[in-house]
């Protein structure tokens, strides 16, 4: 379902085209390509425990988040690549994750783990295997990279790296898009605020003792979205830029990945 935004980013009314590339983040999608890109906000880490996996949704696509034996996050694909039972229902244990249905033991790369005193070493990764997504987990958040390729450095963000004292951090749920959830605060509270490629806002207080803001508005499918709100006193300087161009850096590096796209697909019909 298509809306349209109102001037906010800068135009009186956006064309349906490029509102459909702006707000669909599904697989294959530019803007979801765009995402995917970016390390983006997965879970707090006060809701992962050691034992207990946690579904979550990114982009459209229903994976996994549990803890390996060292304490660390994976996330893999939801369904197991065997007969598509719900790993909501898996156990976790040493080495990853294990399927109730058949036993399939899923390490935190999404392979399966077959053990036995025949094979070399007492196990093998199988290459069958759910997709997977590397994590890191700092300032109270999992993070995820979806994107193709090694993932990038982690932003050096201070309120995730080093997070001030006075720092609080909330995850809330928004059955709306990711961009109407970045227009969706009342425009005194975005005056002076920041976009920050490619689903950011942040805002930043007076250095006497205003709170500050970041807004991390990732997208759950096409409709709906979650609000990592992190709010902090003290000065935590983030690059970007007006909030009213957004829209416009928005569909550049949409452009610009379509270009890609196109560069790609020319090249693989002249071989």
């Amino acid at each position: 379902m298509g809306f349209k935004l109102a001037s906010e980013f800068g135009a009186a009314m956006i064309a349906q085209e490029e509102n459909n590339l702006l707000t669909r983040t599904g697989r294959g999608t530019p803007c979801g390509e765009l995402m995917r890109r970016h390390w983006q906000p997965a879970a707090l880490s006060e809701e992962l425990t050691a034992d207990k996996p946690l579904p979550v949704t990114l982009f459209g696509e229903e994976l996994i988040l549990f803890r390996d034996d060292q304490g660390n996050p994976a996330l893999i694909g939801r369904y197991c690549a065997h007969q598509g039972v719900d790993m909501i229902y898996g156990r976790v244990e040493p080495g990853g994750i294990r399927c109730m249905y058949h036993g399939w033991l899923f390490d935190n790369c999404g392979k399966v783990v077959v053990r036995g005193d025949w094979l070399p070493g007492g196990e093998q990764r199988m290459s069958v295997g759910q997709p997977a997504y590397p994590c890191l987990e700092t300032g109270g958040v999992i993070l995820t990279y979806m994107g193709p390729g090694e993932a990038p450095a982690l932003p050096a963000y201070e309120f995730l790296v080093k997070p001030p004292a006075r720092f609080a951090l909330t995850k809330v749920r928004g059955d709306e898009n990711y961009l109407q959830g970045i227009l969706r605060a009342d425009k005194p509270a975005l005056n002076g605020a920041k976009f920050v490629m490619p689903n950011l806002v942040a805002h930043q207080g007076a250095p006497s003792g205003t709170e500050s803001w970041v807004r991390w508005h990732v997208p759950l499918d096409d409709n709906s979205h979650e609000e990592f709100t992190f709010r902090y006193f003290g000065e935590s300087p983030i690059a970007g830029g007006l909030l009213s161009a957004g829209y416009q850096v928005l569909l550049k590096a949409i452009d610009e990945i379509l270009t890609q796209r196109g560069s790609l697909e020319s090249a693989a019909k002249d071989l």
